[in-house]
């Protein structure tokens, strides 16, 4: 019986997905997701265009389930205070598989020099422009970036940062989400 002329987006994600699993997103080819898929390359190619196509349906992918995830923990209507203290809470505990993943196709999409554009789209969803007019947004500005430069140190550069450690990083990035936290 004859393939099926086009392929199933989703399916060709998974397959993409194991292979920056298994590989890293260096690995990451139309030759090497349609040999995972067992596809075509044709197929993968057509369903994405480019690398960066790829790379790019991957990231929009994981920010759909991130915020579909995030958006459930949060509720409806939430102040910007309980938006920065979930964004910590999920990043602290997102499993390292998962976020060595993201970080990886978020390294291998800067590399081509461009805007990564899902994931710019992600940041002005979660945070808007970055404005602060008062302490308080301030100080959930100053988490947030905080939190996003220890997750870049740590998982793009590759610098040590212990469980414990990180842990107690993003405890004192909490504390700045309290509105009792004012500066001195």
């Amino acid at each position: 019986m004859a393939r099926p002329r086009t392929m199933d987006r989703d399916r060709l994600l998974d397959a993409a997905e194991a292979v920056v699993a298994k590989s890293g997103a260096a690995a990451l080819s139309f030759g090497a997701v349609a040999a995972a898929a067992d596809a075509p390359k044709a197929s993968v190619q057509s369903a994405f265009v480019t690398k960066e196509g790829m790379i790019n349906a991957l990231l929009d992918r994981w920010a759909a389930q991130e915020q579909a995830r995030f958006d459930k923990a949060v509720g409806p209507s939430p102040t910007p205070r309980e938006i920065i203290a979930e964004h910590l809470r999920s990043t602290a505990g997102e499993e390292a598989e998962t976020i060595s993943r993201v970080a990886t196709l978020l390294a291998a999409a800067a590399g081509g020099g461009e805007k990564v554009g899902p994931m710019a789209d992600w940041y002005a969803a979660r945070v808007g422009d970055l404005s602060a007019a008062t302490p308080e947004a301030r100080r959930l500005r100053i988490a947030f970036l905080a939190a996003e430069g220890l997750f870049f140190i740590r998982h793009l550069v590759g610098f040590e940062i212990g469980d414990t450690l990180w842990r107690e990083i993003f405890d004192d990035l909490l504390a700045l989400t309290d509105p009792e936290a004012a500066s001195p």
